[in-house]
Order: C-alpha cells, then sequence, then structure tokens
C-alpha cells in the first residue's frame, strides 16, 4: 500500500509536512466494544415498566456480541458499531400469574436510526392470554423505553470517545463534529435522474476498459456497505467524500478529484456508476460496473471499468487496487491474499 503523500494526487489530498498527528489529521481509532457492553448492561437491566395487563422487568443481559470502534480523522469523530443484545425478562399478569420471556435486539448499527430499531419479544412461560398481554407490555411500552436507553448509551458514547480522541490543534483544543448514523441504503427503481450524467463521450479520444477482481475476507452484506457507505468509505480512503447512496444519488470523493453518480444499486450484489476524474473533459464520463459474489469463506469483488482515456488507464487501475482495495482490507480487516487480473 502506497504511503499517506505518495501516489498519483488525481487519488489522494495534499501530502503532510510530518508523520504527527497535526490538527487530528491522522486516522486514529479506539475499541468501545467493552465499555458499550457494560454501559448497555446498566442502562437495561433493571428496568421495568406497567399497565392495566400486568408488569414486567429487565432481569439479566444474557449477551452482547458485536464490535464498537470509535475514529477520529482530521477532527471528526466517526463511530462504527453493530452489536447483538439478548436480554432476558419477567413479569407477573393481573391476577398475578408468572410470565418469563426473552428480548433481542438484532441489530443495533450505525446505519439505522435508534428509533426505527427492531425490538424481539418471546414468552419462554406457557402461553396463556393474560401471559400474552404482558408480552405486548413489553414490546410495545416496553420496547420504546429500551429506545430511549439506547440512545443515552450512543449520547455518552459520542461524549466520552470525543474526549479521548480528539487532540488539541494549534487553533486550540476544537470541538469534535460526530459523523451522523447511515440511515441505511435507500434503493429504488432505475429513474432517469442518472442520466444526467451519460453525455456523449467525446469522439477525437480513445477510451479503454480494464477488468479487475479481488477477494475479501468478509460478507456480501459488509463489502456492500463499505463501498456505499460515507462513514467507512471516508475511513479507509482517509479523504473526504459525499456519498448520497441510491438511485440518481450523487458522491464525491478523494476530495473531490474523482465524482460520479449512482446509476444502479442492487443489495448486496451490484453497484453501477457513472464516473469520473476531476481532471476530465467536461461532461465525460467513464462508466463503472462492482459485481460482488459471496463464497464460503469470502467474497470476490469483480470491476469492470470502461470509458477510461488511454491515458489515465494506468492511473485508475492503480487507484483502485492501492487507494480503495487494499485500505479496505488494512483498515476495515478484509485482509486476504490479493489476487488481480486484468
Amino acid at each position: 500500500m502506497a504511503k499517506w503523500g505518495e501516489g498519483d494526487a488525481r487519488w489522494i489530498v495534499e501530502e503532510r509536512e510530518d508523520s504527527t498527528n497535526v490538527n487530528n489529521w491522522h486516522w486514529t481509532e479506539k475499541n468501545a466494544t467493552k465499555w458499550s457492553k457494560e454501559r448497555l448492561t446498566e442502562l437495561l437491566v433493571d428496568l421495568s415498566f406497567d399497565d392495566k395487563s400486568g408488569n414486567a422487568k429487565i432481569t439479566e443481559m444474557d449477551s452482547c456480541t458485536g464490535d464498537a470502534i470509535a475514529n477520529c480523522r482530521k477532527g471528526k469523530l466517526i463511530f462504527f458499531y453493530e452489536l447483538v443484545l439478548k436480554l432476558k425478562w419477567k413479569g407477573k399478569t393481573t391476577s398475578g400469574e408468572a410470565v418469563n420471556g426473552t428480548l433481542c435486539i438484532p441489530n443495533l448499527s450505525e446505519e439505522q436510526d435508534i428509533e426505527d430499531l427492531e425490538v424481539q419479544v418471546k414468552l419462554t412461560s406457557d402461553e396463556t392470554s393474560d401471559r400474552r398481554k404482558v408480552k405486548d407490555l413489553v414490546r410495545k411500552a416496553g420496547a420504546e423505553l429500551i429506545r430511549g436507553q439506547l440512545g443515552k448509551w450512543l449520547v455518552d458514547l459520542k461524549e466520552k470517545y470525543a474526549q479521548n480522541l480528539i487532540l488539541p490543534t494549534k487553533a486550540g483544543a476544537g470541538k469534535p463534529t460526530p459523523s451522523q448514523p447511515t440511515a441505511g441504503v435507500k434503493v429504488a427503481a432505475a429513474t432517469t435522474a442518472a442520466k444526467k450524467a451519460e453525455p456523449e463521450k467525446p469522439k477525437a479520444s480513445v477510451f479503454k476498459t480494464i477488468k479487475l477482481s479481488d477477494e475479501f475476507k468478509c460478507r456480501g452484506t459488509e463489502l456492500f456497505r463499505a463501498l456505499v457507505e460515507e462513514a467507512q468509505v471516508r475511513a479507509y480512503t482517509q479523504s473526504d467524500c459525499k456519498i448520497d447512496a441510491k438511485t440518481g444519488g450523487e458522491f464525491s470523493l478523494f476530495g473531490g478529484n474523482v465524482t460520479g453518480v449512482f446509476k444502479e444499486l442492487v443489495p448486496y450484489e451490484t453497484i453501477k456508476q457513472a464516473w469520473r476524474f476531476k481532471h476530465w473533459p467536461a461532461g465525460h464520463f467513464s462508466d463503472v460496473t462492482l459485481t460482488i459474489t459471496e463464497n464460503a469463506d469470502n467474497c470476490t469483488l469483480e470491476l469492470v471499468h470502461s470509458g477510461i482515456p488511454e491515458s489515465d488507464v494506468e492511473t485508475t487501475t492503480s487507484g483502485w487496487k492501492s487507494h480503495q482495495w487494499t485500505r479496505m482490507k488494512s483498515i476495515l480487516g478484509f485482509g486476504s491474499a490479493i489476487n488481480f487480473g486484468l
């Protein structure tokens, strides 16, 4: 992988003057998983709710699996978390009958707003009409209280790790700017909006097509998100980006050196883009198709990139390899043996 500040300027941002973390420019990271599990246990265990149908209380954090990571880059905080929470609850019906059950939050992650989180509730006691009423209490009123507690955890996470990750700058301590949770990828049918990025190519130029493939040690869902979610792309490219991951949505990478439009998104399988370098002739876009294939223990990512001016074929090929895919492996942990093919 090319060192930061080296390589073609069309793929990277300005060179640093030294190797110190000036103005919080470098990528720094802290693992917040252990703290998150402890804080979530504090917030959720003993949480109680009741109404005319009975009462219930969360009694135990049965398991909390996954990871929570806090990162700082250029003074901005980025939070990655993907946790699965399993809890136990018990309660009583209005007649005093004991009720037991479980509760699961299968996808506590930055890509989903907390108010939209799914809360799965089950009975472990034999089912009766009165016990079902208590289960409904946990599913409705209890779920709302749980989401409120999860919101507190997220606020605490950002406050705690802002203090640890943001370093003083020459201009003063500065204020961290946490990234907003990604709302998730919204996919629509192909629309005419994407056509604005498909003008006629200049006839005087010679255009080429490159084909690359590589393997990544991750699931197809993880690889897809890494390619379209702004916070993750910013993390491994180590530069500013803007991504509106929907059909017709625009994107800007490497501080505006690469721009384009999403032509098609098939979740976890295919991404099609109209793609250009900033220095290309006005109105000229190339075509990018990324195809994800999930295997038994890894994923294959195939790229077909057509309409590249002949003079930029080498630069474009190197950019995909070193400034994106290799960094995805090292920074996001998707590392595997490299197998590129042209």
